[in-house]
């Protein structure tokens, strides 16, 4: 499982189970129209899946809401038409995952929706959109920015000064740029 023994250590052990049953979904299931991008790979995904689920962790969040992060992460780049900014892809994944959840009968949540839509957007936009919707409370706008902060650690893939941290969103993601940074060079050992 791609890079499953890094949640070896006592305190990753919460979410390991949790992280691999989502990174067998996304090889198994979820479409990425862009498979041979070398930025928005699926590897990508599964980093940030980790690092909300860590985040998610720290926080205190409960099961139904890792697993609305679980699945922003693993869709959120699935519609990229190409490897810079292209706005509007969160759009498409966004919609992908409603119509992926309709054709094979699997639970909606609108957090996923606004997160993965929003999540190519400035946080103002993406912020005052989300608090228009009717179903999405202050617990959805937390996962927006958990969501956000876990996309942007992985900027790392970037280059080294791809992450500016002061943008961090949460006390959580400050503490794991570390460990982004670590996760990436064992994420390529696995490529070489």
């Amino acid at each position: 499982m791609f890079l499953s023994n890094v949640l070896d250590a006592p305190e990753y052990l919460p979410i390991k189970k949790k992280y691999e049953r989502m990174v067998r979904y996304m090889e198994k299931n979820v479409e990425f129209w862009l498979p041979k991008s070398e930025l928005h790979t699926k590897k990508h995904c599964a980093r940030v899946l980790m690092l909300a689920l860590l985040i998610g962790h720290k926080k205190g969040l409960s099961e139904l809401e890792q697993d609305a992060l679980g699945m922003a992460a693993i869709f959120h780049d699935s519609r990229r038409m190409d490897d810079g900014i292209d706005r509007g892809h969160g759009k498409r994944a966004a919609e992908y995952y409603k119509a992926y959840c309709r054709e094979n009968d699997l639970p909606y949540d609108e957090r996923t929706y606004y997160i993965t839509y929003y999540h190519d957007q400035d946080d103002a936009l993406g912020i005052s959109e989300i608090e228009k919707s009717p179903n999405v409370d202050e617990r959805g706008l937390l996962l927006y920015r958990i969501f956000k902060d876990a996309d942007a650690l992985d900027r790392f893939r970037l280059g080294p000064d791809g992450l500016d941290v002061k943008y961090l969103r949460t006390k959580e993601a400050h503490e794991l740029v570390d460990f982004a940074k670590d996760l990436l060079q064992k994420s390529n050992e696995i490529n070489e």
